[in-house]
């Protein structure tokens, strides 16, 4: 019998990653180390270090100073990349998550040697289309997740219809003195950090929309989940969508151009809807929610087949484990 290899998983700054991290060692029973420079201490002690990251600073450091081919990086973007990660990821191994990131590394001349998607937990049981009812959005309390052509939309269907039936969760502290202007703004938004995987899951399971306002994903890991509970995403249309939304169940809004966030680290490659399409589209779910919803029975059943291909323990305990395996033989 083959002797288990010696794996850490790491994770950089954002919540997400490190919930991804977790996920990995979860479904392998590899160790999962919160900090990345306690795995170089003891770099010796592990056969690989899978470290998901984005295009920060930290990512050139481990690149630099983990030996050859020791790091499986899994690499998110959400543009294109800034820093001078080139040299160091290709030392080692990098997997994207979606055709998006691997374009994106790409152009910077990473060699990309996967594209291997993110995985999600799988609910065991959901509630029938005809208990479902209203709205669900949650997001970091940061403006590409809170646009304004997105907010524009909400605020004139609010105008029109009421809030009853919109649930919108600010999660983290404001970034930006701006953002502190939101909550003011739809006072019947709520704030909350963090929402615990159970009241999470309710959230998911009582609506029967997912209204993605963000304008810029690598991945786009919440309308993932959202279709596991059966909900129809309300999105926007843009590349990493793309690689798992099924426009046929869902009420996807087209993208009428595409701008760029210089930030340290890398470029928000933003796409920019119509205000005027984003409406029409919370319009027409409305109007299929009063109707027999037959169509949306389709849908929602379409969504979790769909999303039963993501579930963690196949994608990270098979396809991420089979990969990290292949760089050792």
């Amino acid at each position: 019998m083959k002797e288990e290899p010696r794996v850490a998983v790491s994770a950089g700054l954002p919540t997400s990653l490190v919930g991804v991290g977790l996920a990995i060692a979860e479904a392998n029973g590899w160790e999962f180390v919160r900090n990345p420079f306690d795995v170089i201490r003891k770099k010796d002690k592990y056969d690989r270090m899978v470290y998901v990251t984005d295009n920060r600073f930290d990512t050139v450091e481990v690149g630099r100073q983990m030996p050859v081919n020791h790091v499986i990086f899994y690499l998110v973007s959400e543009g294109p990349v800034r820093t001078n990660i080139t040299k160091f990821v290709n030392k080692h191994y990098v997997v994207a998550p979606t055709n998006f990131v691997k374009d994106m590394l790409e152009r910077k001349g990473v060699r990309v040697d996967a594209v291997i998607p993110h995985g999600i937990h799988i609910p065991e049981k959901v509630r029938p289309v005809s208990e479902k009812n209203g709205f669900f959005y949650r997001a970091y309390y940061i403006p590409r997740k809170y646009p304004s052509y997105g907010l524009k939309a909400l605020e004139e269907y609010v105008k029109r219809h009421g809030s009853d039936g919109i649930d919108i969760y600010l999660v983290g502290p404001p970034h930006f003195p701006k953002d502190l202007e939101l909550k003011t703004r739809f006072s019947f938004m709520k704030m909350k950090n963090p929402i615990p995987s159970e009241e999470m899951a309710q959230l998911y399971d009582t609506h029967l929309f997912y209204l993605n306002f963000s304008d810029a994903e690598g991945f786009g890991l919440t309308p993932l989940e959202a279709m596991s509970y059966g909900e129809i995403v309300i999105t926007p249309y843009y590349p990493a969508i793309r690689d798992y939304l099924p426009v046929d169940c869902n009420i996807a809004v087209g993208v009428k151009s595409y701008w760029l966030e210089r930030l340290d680290y890398e470029y928000i490659l933003h796409a920019e809807y119509d205000p005027k399409d984003f409406l029409k589209a919370m319009e027409i779910a409305r109007e299929m929610a009063e109707g027999d919803r037959k169509e949306l029975e389709r849908w929602s059943y379409c969504n979790r087949e769909t999303a039963k291909k993501y579930d963690y323990k196949y994608v990270y305990g098979k396809v991420f484990r089979e990969f990290v395996l292949s760089t050792l033989k």
